[in-house]
C-alpha cells in the first residue's frame, strides 16, 4: 500500500516538473493584463468654460410729467422757499381718488423709495394700502412673477407714486446732488382731524414736497421772513396777509427747509451781503415758514402726502443740535393725533 502512494506522487511530481517550464514561458496574467486601464494615463480633469452672464436688465425709467427742472431752477434763487410744480394734474387727481376717496380711514405709512427700484417700491406701498384687481389673481399674479413681468404692472396709483418720488429726489442740489437718489415718502390720513392753533415752523430738512389730497392746504409764507417777523409768527400765529396763503387742494408744493443748499451763482456773487455769514447767524434765511391750517370745530377729513430727501439713516425728522445731526421721535409741533 505505501508502494503504489509513493508511486502516485512520484507520478505527480514528475508530471509538475514536465509543465513547469511552460508556464512560465506562457507567464501568469498580471494586475496590468487583467485590466489594461491601469496601463493608460488617467483621463485629463475638464476646465469648465465659463458662461457668459448676461448683465441686469435697466429698466427704463419713464419721463418725469412735472416740471421739475423749472421747480429746481426756481429754488437756487435765494429770494425764492416754495414753488408749485406743475404738470401734476392728472398723477394727483389719481392719488386722491386711490387714498383720499377709497382709502383706508386713518393711517400714517411711511416708506423708503429707492431711485434704482421706485417701481416696485411704490407698487409695494400701494400693495400694502389697498388690494389691487389683479392680487385678487393669484394666478395670474403668480404667473407675472414667474416670467418676470411683476415689475411691468401697470398701475395708475404706483405710476403716480414714482412720479412725485422720482420728481422731488430729482431736486437734491449741492453736495446732494447725484448722492441722494432716494425719498422718505409718508401718506396720512385722519377722519377727525383736529389741529388745535398749529405753530408756524421751518423744516429741518434740506426740502420737503407736500400735497393735500382732501381737506385745508398747508399755510406758508410765499417769501423767506426776517427773524422778527418768524418771532411774531410763533407767538401771535399771524404774519403780513400779503405773503401768507394757503395750499390748494391737489396743489404739490415743494418748501426749502433749514439745511437746503446750491450752487448758485447768486449766492457765490453775494460778496456784499455775506451770504455764508448770515446763513450760519440765520439758519431759516431761506426756509419756508409754514404750519398745518388750523381745524374747524367739527374736524373732518384731511389726506396728505410729503416726501423728503433720504439724505439721513432714518424716516423720522432731523434737528440740528450744536453740530450733529440727530433725529427725534414723536410730532413735536403738531397737535394733531395723525396729521402734521
Amino acid at each position: 500500500m505505501q508502494m503504489r502512494l509513493i508511486s502516485q506522487l512520484s507520478t505527480y511530481y514528475v508530471t509538475a516538473l514536465l509543465y513547469l517550464p511552460v508556464v512560465i514561458a506562457l507567464g501568469v496574467p498580471s494586475a496590468t493584463q487583467k485590466n489594461p486601464q491601469l496601463l493608460t494615463s488617467p483621463p485629463p480633469i475638464p476646465i469648465p468654460i465659463p458662461i457668459p452672464i448676461p448683465p441686469p436688465v435697466v429698466q427704463e425709467q419713464p419721463e418725469l410729467t412735472g416740471e421739475w427742472e423749472a421747480a429746481k431752477a426756481a429754488l437756487r434763487n435765494p429770494d425764492c422757499c416754495v414753488v408749485s410744480i406743475h404738470g401734476l394734474d392728472h398723477h394727483l387727481r389719481v392719488l386722491q381718488s386711490y387714498f383720499a376717496d377709497n382709502g383706508p380711514s386713518d393711517l400714517d405709512l411711511r416708506a423708503r423709495i429707492r431711485n434704482k427700484t421706485s417701481h416696485h417700491d411704490c407698487l409695494q406701498l400701494r400693495r400694502s394700502v389697498s388690494l389691487m384687481e389683479r392680487d385678487a389673481d393669484k394666478d395670474a399674479d403668480a404667473d407675472a412673477n414667474a416670467n418676470g413681468d411683476a415689475e411691468n404692472i401697470k398701475d395708475p396709483c404706483t405710476a403716480a407714486l414714482v412720479e412725485i418720488a422720482r420728481g422731488v429726489a430729482s431736486l437734491a442740489d449741492g453736495p446732494l446732488e447725484g448722492v441722494c437718489e432716494d425719498v422718505l415718502l409718508r401718506i396720512v390720513c385722519a377722519t377727525d382731524y383736529r389741529a388745535i392753533d398749529p405753530m408756524y415752523h421751518t423744516d429741518k430738512a434740506p426740502l420737503r414736497g407736500y400735497v393735500t389730497l382732501r381737506g385745508a392746504g398747508t399755510e406758508f409764507m410765499t417769501r423767506p421772513c426776517s427773524p422778527k417777523e418768524y418771532v411774531a409768527l410763533r407767538g401771535l400765529g399771524k404774519g403780513d396777509p400779503k405773503s401768507v396763503r394757503q395750499a390748494e387742494e391737489l396743489e404739490f408744493i415743494v418748501m426749502k427747509g433749514d439745511h437746503y443748499e446750491c450752487k448758485s451763482p447768486a449766492k457765490m456773487a453775494s460778496a456784499v451781503t455775506n451770504y455764508s455769514w448770515m446763513k450760519k447767524v440765520w439758519t431759516r434765511m431761506e426756509a419756508c415758514v409754514h404750519r398745518s391750517p388750523p381745524a374747524v370745530a367739527t374736524g373732518g377729513r384731511r389726506v396728505i402726502i410729503s416726501l423728503d430727501l433720504a439724505d439721513g439713516d432714518d424716516d423720522r425728522e432731523w434737528y440740528q443740535a450744536n453740530t450733529k445731526r440727530e433725529w427725534r421721535s414723536g410730532m413735536t409741533q403738531r397737535k394733531s393725533r395723525l396729521v402734521a
